[in-house]
């Protein structure tokens, strides 16, 4: 059955690639859009957008992406933009840099993290502590 329209064309866009279970590739790999890997990878993974890691996908070498969710085994040095989180029962070993990390309990995490935040965002500025007003005096006072 054909689905017309706008709302087919964003859905199948969004689709960046898909490695099923059983398959096995060594090299560069480049997406664009959601990504799920299922099966095993050796080499570098680059995708414009999320990755999805599987429970039974295996990946070592080097992953830069927007976003990365972990469910498998990943044994790679892993740089997200946006972040990175790691579902039980995911395994990661290796070094990071993203500027949000989530471990869920139960997950793994074996190595070093270096959060880094969007320079487009600008300084992180202090919050202002407001004095309470008095209303009381400025009533008296009118």
């Amino acid at each position: 059955m054909a689905v017309k329209g706008k709302m087919a064309d964003a859905q199948f866009s969004e689709v960046g690639g898909y490695i099923g279970r059983g398959c096995k590739l060594t090299g560069k790999l480049l997406f664009e859009g959601t990504t799920t890997i299922e099966g095993e990878v050796e080499g570098e993974i680059m995708v414009r957008g999320e990755v999805i890691i599987g429970e039974q996908a295996t990946i070592s070498g080097k992953i830069i992406a927007t976003s990365v969710l972990i469910r498998g085994k990943v044994t790679a040095e892993i740089q997200a933009e946006k972040g990175i989180e790691i579902q039980p029962p995911g395994i990661l070993c290796g070094d990071i840099t993203t500027q949000n990390l989530v471990v869920r309990d139960g997950a793994i995490f074996d190595g070093n993290c270096s959060m880094k935040r969007d320079q487009r965002e600008g300084k992180i500025l202090p919050l202002l502590r407001q004095e309470p007003r008095d209303e009381m005096a400025e009533e008296v006072s009118s």
